[in-house]
């Protein structure tokens, strides 16, 4: 029904402006979406002025013209399919980003619900914890990364060996180790991050079984990642859509550049019963313990001897390893962590 109406609004749009003769004109596609995003927000202006919304001005005797509110609001729709029209607006997946919008909604409103938290609860990170951000990221610049940069031949089979190199052996991906410009770089990311690419990124196999594990130790889930959203607010909706789609239970979802710090604004409640903490940076693994929280570090790359003395008893290979600790010392900070 609406990609009915879409393209009847398209095809009148095209009779008063047809961005094809304009598409290489920034200023023309500028004003064209200034003009109707104006003319959107005075079409919701002369909606509410079809009620008596204003008290000082409301008259007992002036009837509700039902028509007219309904006609403004076509207008409205009308403005909105236009705006589509511009901007590209994939209407084939309009259920699809609906509902994954409203995913993202209701976790927006989640901080009202804070106070609720009263009880045992876990830190857990998401990218390279649940998600497998290496392999997605190295796939994904394997395939757009030559066409983004506008690489040669010979620049692509270096492209595509540095990746296979660095998949393999989890090295931390950048521009260096790609051995390209960081503003080159930076396109491949900009891509992924703008085209639902952290919602291709696989699942570690022990990812769901070690949050059910969490889900039936009765624990309160918080994620806590520092994704850009910041930057690229879609990527909110492309996290939740990750998770949803790959059935991962959790309670919460927080974003932070500072975990340490977004850990002090939750209720002092909610801080004294964190069970343990888990995360592959370095950096957020020290802010945490620092605020004397059990936090593992997840190190999936790096074998180790369980019997060198140097051992970390809070460093984890896998999250199932992590399970098998928590076990043995459940809650228990390590004497010699807490004296770092």
């Amino acid at each position: 029904m609406i990609t009915k109406l879409y393209k009847d609004q398209r095809a009148f749009n095209k009779l008063i402006w047809d961005r094809e003769k304009f598409k290489d004109d920034q200023p023309a596609f500028l004003a064209r979406l200034r003009d109707l995003t104006f003319g959107l927000i005075e079409e919701s202006l002369e909606f509410i002025r079809t009620f008596d919304y204003k008290v000082h001005r409301r008259s007992k005797v002036r009837l509700q013209n039902v028509a007219h509110s309904h006609e403004e609001l076509i207008d409205q729709f009308k403005y909105w399919l236009s705006l589509c029209d511009l901007a590209d607006f994939p209407m084939e997946r309009l259920e699809e980003l609906y509902y994954a919008k409203s995913r993202v909604v209701r976790y927006r409103y989640q901080e009202e619900w804070l106070a609720t938290i009263d009880g045992p609860s876990v830190i857990v990170d998401i990218d390279q914890v649940l998600a497998d951000y290496l392999t997605g990221m190295c796939r994904w610049a394997r395939e757009w990364g030559a066409q983004l940069m506008k690489l040669s031949p010979s620049d692509t089979r270096r492209l595509i060996e540095n990746l296979d190199r660095i998949e393999k052996s989890g090295t931390f991906i950048s521009s260096s180790s790609v051995g390209f410009p960081h503003l080159e770089w930076q396109k491949v990311k900009h891509d992924f991050r703008t085209r639902g690419g952290k919602q291709t990124l696989p699942v570690f196999p022990d990812a769901k079984p070690f949050l059910e594990w969490c889900r039936a130790q009765g624990w309160t889930i918080i994620l806590i990642t520092s994704r850009p959203v910041d930057l690229y607010p879609n990527i909110f909706t492309d996290t939740i859509t990750w998770l949803t789609n790959n059935n991962l239970p959790f309670d919460f979802l927080w974003w932070a550049n500072e975990k340490g710090e977004r850990i002090e604004e939750g209720p002092a409640t909610m801080r004294g019963q964190i069970v343990f903490a888990v995360d592959d940076s370095d950096k957020f693994v020290e802010q945490l313990r620092s605020r004397m929280i059990k936090t593992y570090k997840l190190d999936r790359k790096l074998p180790f001897d369980e019997s060198d003395p140097t051992h970390n008893p809070l460093t984890v290979r896998s999250l199932h390893d992590l399970m098998e600790r928590e076990k043995k010392m459940p809650g228990k900070i390590p004497f010699e962590i807490t004296a770092e």
